[in-house]
């Protein structure tokens, strides 16, 4: 016949051969929450492992049955991660500064940098190659700009596009800048100015030289393509008696110096402007216009 509590209770420590008291000397229920004085489980009495998740009822262990204090939050107690399959994210709680939890792929979370990586500036033909990290690109596309003529007839601006482009599984891309077009004398037609390109992902035209499109006209401005932005550049000024005509903005900025006659003549000032603008039109007919500006490229790194 198992004991209860009650005949248990007048048995001592001296009176119990070691471990001959077992579950199954218990009768059910007779061991009870009522039974058991105050602190008389204590964590030295408990072999360890003894109490495992399936001796637990669901829910039997509840706020009030803690102490305050008795889960520490600050101390080092809590060990390991939880698995995304028990709900967790299978990460630690904490990383390295500037990090994001992100997505690997739809297959799992992880910790990633974000923000930018690096910078890249392109004025002359190249390769962009992707550095550790990257997955994404901000690009930014100007063509190159168109020369001047005489009689402040000016050149037009290359256009502009940017684009976001994911570059997973890019390894480098190719650059194309487009070149400036020449500036000229009065009654000749400037120079254009060339394309520039990020690879096959997005590009800018060049702007026209002053009087392709007909006699005493500025040129007409570049276009971007292929971007999630596309824009015109500025086109250029056209004739006039009052001096040189500013050349087509870009969206960098503004061109060289308009000019009178008995100033300083825009093709001295013509490195003086903003990738992509077009050459301001030198004044009266005597003076060469300004060249314009090559175009540039600009790509962003980003995680």
């Amino acid at each position: 016949m198992p004991f209860n509590y009650n005949s248990v209770k007048k048995i001592t420590n001296d009176g119990i051969v070691d471990a001959s008291l077992t579950g199954d000397d218990f009768g059910a229920g007779s061991v009870n929450a009522a039974a058991v004085a105050a602190g008389d489980i204590t964590g030295d009495k408990i072999n360890a492992g003894n109490i495992t998740s399936a001796k637990i009822k669901d829910s039997s262990i509840t706020a009030t049955s803690i102490a305050d204090g008795a889960v520490s939050l600050s101390g080092a107690i809590p060990t390991g991660t939880l698995p995304v399959a028990n709900g967790g994210t299978a990460l630690t709680s904490s990383t390295a500064d500037r990090t994001l939890m992100v997505n690997n792929s739809g297959n799992a979370l992880e910790w990633g940098f974000s923000g930018l990586i690096q910078c890249n500036v392109y004025t002359g033909n190249s390769t962009w190659s992707k550095p550790s990290g990257c997955t994404r690109v901000r690009v930014q596309v100007v063509g190159g700009g168109a020369g001047g003529s005489g009689h402040g007839e000016a050149g037009g601006a290359g256009g502009y596009a940017e684009e976001i482009v994911d570059v997973t599984g890019v390894s480098s891309v190719s650059i194309t800048i487009g070149g400036n077009g020449g500036g000229v004398n009065y009654h000749n037609q400037a120079g254009n100015g060339g394309t520039s390109s990020f690879g096959p992902y997005l590009s800018a035209s060049g702007g026209e030289g002053a009087r392709r499109v007909g006699g005493h006209s500025g040129g007409r401005p570049g276009i971007g393509s292929g971007g999630n932005i596309n824009m015109y550049g500025g086109g250029g000024a056209g004739h006039t008696h009052h001096g040189g005509g500013h050349g087509g903005t870009s969206y960098f900025g503004g061109g060289n110096i308009g000019v009178h006659d008995s100033g300083p003549q825009p093709s001295d000032r013509e490195g003086q402007a903003a990738p992509g603008t077009g050459g301001a039109g030198a004044p009266q007919a005597r003076r060469r216009g300004a060249s314009g500006k090559s175009g540039m490229v600009v790509v962003w790194s980003l995680r």
